[in-house]
C-alpha cells in the first residue's frame, strides 16, 4: 500500500510544528513536501530532511493532502492555485480569522474540491458541538446564552474560530437565537433576549479553554472542553487527511469523520 503523501502549508506556525512532530507516528502518511510564505526565513533551509520552499503549485503537485494552518489571505490563495490546476489534492484546513468578504470568497473556491475544514480539529470539540446543539433544541429560547474562551496570548482572532462554530451549533439547535454580542466591546446596555454572548481571555500559554453557559432562572448548564496538550488538534487534523484521501469531492467537517 503506498503512502499518503502530506504537504504543510505553513509549517513554522504553532500547529505546523506540532504536525511535523506527530506525523512520524502515523504509518500510512509521509511528509514530502513543506511550503512557506515568499521571504519567510525558512525558505531554503530544512526541517525533518525536506528543504522549505514557498513555490504553492510544487505543494499542490506533491502531494495528496495539503494540510493548511496558515491566514485566511494564504488559504484563499492556495484555493485559487489549485483551481488554477484542476488538482486532485486534497484539502484540510483549519485557518480561522475570515472576514465576511474572504468568507464569500472561501465558499466559492472550494467548488469542486475535496476539503475538510474544521475551526478545531478537536474530536472532543466537535462532541460538544453536538451537545450544546442538543441543549439549545430543548431550552435555548428559556436561557441567556454565553460563551467563553481563554486562550494563549499570541492567538490574534477574537472570538476563535472554535467559538464561533459553537455559537453555530447554538443555531442549528434553535434558528430563532442568531444575535451575536462580542463582550469585549462596552455597549451600555443589559443583554437582549436570544442573544448569544461572547468573551474572549488570552493570556500566558493556555492552548484552549471553551465553555458554554445556558443560564436560566436559578440554575445554569454548563459545557466545557478543555484542551491540555496541543497534540490533539494535530493528531486530529493527520487522521482529517486519512479519512479524507478516499473520499468524493465536497467540502467535510470533523464531525462528518466521527460519524463514520
Amino acid at each position: 500500500m503506498s503512502l499518503i503523501r502530506i504537504g504543510i502549508f505553513g509549517p513554522d506556525g504553532r500547529m505546523g510544528k506540532d504536525l511535523i512532530k506527530e506525523i512520524k507516528n502515523f504509518n500510512s502518511l509521509e511528509l514530502t513536501f513543506l511550503c512557506e510564505k515568499k521571504g519567510h526565513k525558512l525558505v531554503g533551509k530544512k526541517i525533518s530532511e525536506i528543504t522549505v520552499e514557498d513555490n504553492v503549485k510544487k505543494l499542490i503537485t506533491n502531494c495528496d493532502v495539503v494540510i493548511d494552518f496558515t491566514a485566511p489571505s494564504a488559504t484563499l490563495q492556495l484555493l485559487k492555485t489549485m483551481d488554477d490546476l484542476k488538482t486532485e489534492t486534497a484539502l484540510v484546513t483549519g485557518t480561522t480569522g475570515y472576514t465576511n468578504s474572504e468568507e464569500k470568497k472561501f465558499n466559492s473556491l472550494i467548488k469542486g474540491k475535496k476539503v475538510l475544514r474544521s475551526f478545531n480539529m478537536s474530536i472532543g470539540i466537535n462532541l460538544l458541538s453536538n451537545l450544546v446543539r442538543l441543549t439549545s433544541r430543548n431550552i435555548g429560547l428559556e436561557s441567556d446564552i454565553e460563551i467563553t474562551e481563554i486562550h494563549h496570548n499570541k492567538k490574534r482572532d477574537i472570538p476563535s474560530g472554535t467559538s464561533i462554530l459553537l455559537a453555530k451549533s447554538i443555531n442549528e439547535g434553535n434558528q430563532k437565537i442568531q444575535k451575536f454580542s462580542f463582550r469585549e466591546k462596552n455597549n451600555n446596555r443589559v443583554r437582549r433576549k436570544n442573544e448569544i454572548g461572547f468573551a474572549s481571555i488570552r493570556g500566558g500559554d493556555v492552548i484552549g479553554e471553551h465553555s458554554v453557559y445556558f443560564f436560566l432562572n436559578g440554575e445554569r448548564i454548563e459545557l466545557k472542553h478543555t484542551a491540555s496538550n496541543r497534540k490533539v488538534f494535530s493528531v486530529g487534523a493527520l487522521e482529517a487527511a486519512i479519512w479524507i484521501f478516499n473520499k468524493k469531492r465536497g467540502l467535510y467537517t470533523i464531525m462528518d469523520m466521527v460519524k463514520t
